[in-house]
C-alpha cells in the first residue's frame, strides 16, 4: 500500500495591512528589531539565515545579500551550519532596505568605537552582545515575535514572515523560478507546493493581461 499523500500546506502570511503594524511596532521597540523583521519579509529568508548575518555578508553598494549560513540552537548550544538546502545563495534588496541596512552599520560602528573596537567583516548584524560578538539565539527571537504577535492581536508565527514574502511577490506576478530562488527552493518545485494557490492566482491574472492585449475578433 502507498502512504498517505502528504498534506499540502496551506500558509497563513499576514495581510499588508498587518505587516505595517508589526514592523511598526518593531521598530517602535528598536531599530536592530524593526530590521531583523524588516529583512526578514523582504528577503524571505529563514531566522536563522538572517540571524547568522554577518557584514561581510552585505553589499551595499550592489545591494546584495550573500546567505550562506544558518544559526541554529542544539543541546550543545548555538552553531553555525550551512543553509538547509547546503547552497549559498544570493538576494538582492531595494534601495531602502539598503539605507536602512546603512543606518544599521552606522549605529554598529558607533557603539563598537565606545568600546574601542572597530566593525568588521564578521560583526554579526544582529547582537544582544555589547560588542556583537555572538549572534541572537534563534530561539529568543522567535519568542519575541510571539510577544509581538499577541501584543498586537495578530494570529502570525515569525515563520510567516517567510511566506509573506513568497506570497506577495506571486501575487505581484514575480515568476516562480525567481521567488524559488529567492526562498532557498532550489527547482521551485517546494514553493510549488507551499504556495500553489498564489501561483494560480497570478497566472489568472497573466491570463487576463494577455487576453486585453489580443486583437479583437471582427
Amino acid at each position: 500500500m502507498k502512504p498517505p499523500a502528504k498534506k499540502r500546506p496551506q500558509p497563513r502570511p499576514p495581510t499588508p495591512e498587518q505587516m505595517a503594524r508589526i514592523v511598526e511596532e518593531a521598530w517602535l521597540a528598536s531599530n536592530e528589531w524593526g530590521l531583523y523583521i524588516w529583512l526578514s519579509a523582504v528577503t524571505g529568508a529563514r531566522r536563522g539565515e538572517v540571524i547568522a548575518l554577518q557584514w561581510g555578508d552585505v553589499d551595499l553598494e550592489n545591494r546584495v545579500l550573500w546567505l550562506d549560513e544558518n544559526c541554529v540552537r542544539t543541546v550543545d548550544g548555538m552553531v553555525l551550519k550551512d543553509t538547509k538546502t547546503h547552497q549559498m545563495r544570493r538576494v538582492a534588496f531595494d534601495e531602502p532596505t539598503a539605507q536602512l541596512l546603512r543606518k544599521h552599520r552606522e549605529d554598529c560602528g558607533a557603539r563598537l568605537v565606545m568600546l574601542g573596537l572597530t566593525l568588521a567583516d564578521e560583526t554579526w548584524l544582529f547582537s544582544a552582545r555589547p560588542d556583537l560578538s555572538k549572534p541572537r539565539d534563534p530561539s529568543s527571537v522567535t519568542r519575541r515575535y510571539s510577544r509581538l504577535a499577541t501584543k498586537l492581536g495578530i494570529d502570525t508565527k515569525l515563520k510567516e514572515l517567510r511566506h509573506y514574502s513568497a506570497t506577495e511577490l506571486l501575487t505581484a506576478g514575480v515568476d516562480l523560478r525567481t521567488v524559488a530562488g529567492r526562498l532557498g527552493h532550489g527547482d521551485g518545485t517546494t514553493s510549488l507546493r507551499h504556495y500553489a494557490a498564489w501561483v494560480g492566482s497570478a497566472d489568472e491574472a497573466a491570463a487576463a493581461t494577455i487576453g486585453s492585449r489580443m486583437p479583437l475578433l471582427q
